[in-house]
């Protein structure tokens, strides 16, 4: 039935979470997320479970692989909580790549599309570091 089987996408999804959050496992963390996305395409989480992925793989520096999770929330996940800091962090590594213009317009996108998000004040600083 339904039941047992959303309980075992809860207990994933919680799991890959603890490996950041209480192991710090990080290493570990990267194949529970794309395992847990592979499994559950579907899941509640997903957007989460993307976003979650896209930091870990930011915080590695693997800046194309981070920005296509971040994308895949932006694009499949129009209400998702994640949307407005997957934006920005998709901003980040644009800055980090040299590519400014797009750097650029993805911090006015934060701020235009989520005036009231608390991603809205970070994107406003990163776009005075971008505007030279």
């Amino acid at each position: 039935g339904a039941l047992p089987a959303s309980g075992n996408e809860t207990e994933a999804y919680e799991a890959a979470v603890n490996l950041i959050l209480k192991d710090r496992d990080y290493a570990r963390a990267v194949p529970a997320f794309q395992a847990f996305i592979s499994q559950y395409p579907d899941s509640q989480y997903s957007a989460n479970a993307h976003y979650w992925l896209g930091q870990l793989l930011f915080n590695q520096q693997d800046w194309a692989n981070a920005q296509q999770q971040f994308a895949i929330v932006v694009d499949r996940f129009t209400d998702s909580s994640k949307r407005a800091d997957s934006i920005l962090k998709m901003g980040i590594i644009a800055q980090r790549q040299g590519n400014i213009a797009l750097a650029r317009q993805l911090f006015n996108r934060v701020i235009s599309e989520y005036p009231d998000s608390s991603a809205r004040s970070l994107a406003e600083n990163r776009l005075a570091q971008v505007s030279g």
